[in-house]
């Protein structure tokens, strides 16, 4: 006996035979599954988009997609088949916190959106799409806690070639001088979350700073901080930039040595103030012989003739 196939099923299958062969047709093939190389990095609370693309560009809207957290039990994140979302099997820790960016499957974006990030999501998701050949891509989510929720303070390191957005080496150069101190700036660029930037002495003293640090953010979120200190002379002139973000434990500085001679000398300093003092004393010197001769004027002491180069005393 033959059974009559539902029409909805016949035209699933005829679009994805379409899709699948405009695909081999245009590209050979060799269709990729494409995630970030980088981890990608979020704090307790936010939002974040774990990136999973199809390149060259094909639709994803007649393909499986199937977001995993391998470490779990279920691993289901996230089930997108037969052009719908099929969450039966989601592990419960991910209800109502995840989607699909549905209107750009047809470009070949297949990103998860995950909602209200916590701490217990940090982990290795991956991308996989098995009527491609079984193709999947792996994606690391960290996951940093608020400032005012660290309990703990973790030892910062060096976490520059691992977290996209952890600070790189500060820059410090030299702003000039300011009485017999140096002006010194640091400049700290595409970071995220927000660095703490503070200034130390050799011995790992803070110094403080010249002012509030200076902030702002790109067109991506990231952050610059500049910050601003005024340092005198001492026994080494070493002084050191650091950069902080608990969140992710990372930690970047730089050290400066400033030489002897951008400081003014003892010497010069002195001459300086012995010549305004002087010229301080001949300005009152000059104030004073005016409102004398000013006063001898009004009391009719002092004449002034037109004659030149003479003056004229009378005696009262």
């Amino acid at each position: 006996m033959k059974t009559a196939l539902p029409c909805c099923w016949l035209c699933t299958m005829l679009m994805y035979i379409i899709t699948i062969s405009s695909t081999s047709s245009d590209t050979g093939g060799t269709v990729q599954v494409v995630g970030s190389a980088e981890p990608i990095v979020a704090l307790v609370g936010d939002d974040v988009i774990l990136p999973c693309t199809l390149r060259p560009t094909v639709s994803a809207v007649y393909q499986t997609v199937e977001w995993q957290r391998p470490d779990l039990k279920p691993k289901e994140v996230h089930l997108y088949r037969d052009e719908k979302d099929d969450l039966a099997l989601q592990n419960r820790l991910f209800g109502g916190r995840t989607s699909l960016f549905k209107e750009e499957l047809v470009e070949g974006n297949a990103s998860l959106k995950l909602t209200r990030v916590e701490l217990s999501d940090a982990g290795n998701y991956t991308c996989y799409v098995p009527l491609l050949d079984h193709q999947k891509t792996t994606i690391q989510l960290i996951v940093g806690e608020s400032t005012h929720l660290l309990t703990t303070q973790s030892p910062l390191r060096d976490r520059s070639h691992e977290i996209k957005g952890a600070a790189s080496r500060p820059v410090i150069s030299i702003e000039g001088i300011k009485g017999d101190e140096v002006v010194l700036r640091c400049e700290a660029e595409g970071c995220y979350p927000e660095p703490v930037m503070e200034w130390c002495d050799v011995h790992g003293r803070v110094l403080p700073a010249a002012g509030p640090p200076e902030t702002s953010r790109d067109r991506e979120g990231c952050y610059t901080v500049t910050s601003h200190v005024i340092v005198p002379k001492t026994d080494n002139n070493t002084f050191t930039c650091r950069v902080q973000q608990p969140e992710i434990k990372h930690m970047k500085e730089r050290r400066v040595h400033i030489p002897d001679q951008m400081f003014p000398t003892q010497c010069q300093s002195s001459w300086l103030t012995g010549l305004v003092a002087a010229l301080v004393g001949v300005a009152v010197g000059v104030a004073v012989v005016a409102g004398g001769l000013s006063l001898l004027i009004k009391i009719g002491m002092l004449t002034i003739s037109m004659e030149p180069w003479t003056s004229v005393m009378q005696n009262p």
